[in-house]
């Protein structure tokens, strides 16, 4: 198991829209923040609705990058 730390795309993703969205009390700001703070077994339950949310809304190429 494993928490998002090992998953650098994920992570890259999450906090590009968080930093978006900074202080936003939307489901995505909350759901991203709950990623961040999941631990391994909590993590992997939520691994694949983050992938869905990556497909459906990308985050700024820009703010990827800047992640990395």
């Amino acid at each position: 198991m494993a928490i998002i730390q090992a998953y650098p795309d994920e992570l890259d993703w999450v906090n590009a829209k968080l930093h978006k969205i900074p202080g936003s009390e939307s489901f995505l700001s909350f759901f991203c923040g709950a990623c961040l703070r999941a631990d391994a077994q909590n993590y992997e339950i939520l691994r694949p609705a983050l992938l869905i949310l990556m497909q459906k809304y990308p985050a700024d190429p820009k703010r990827l990058a800047a992640e990395r």
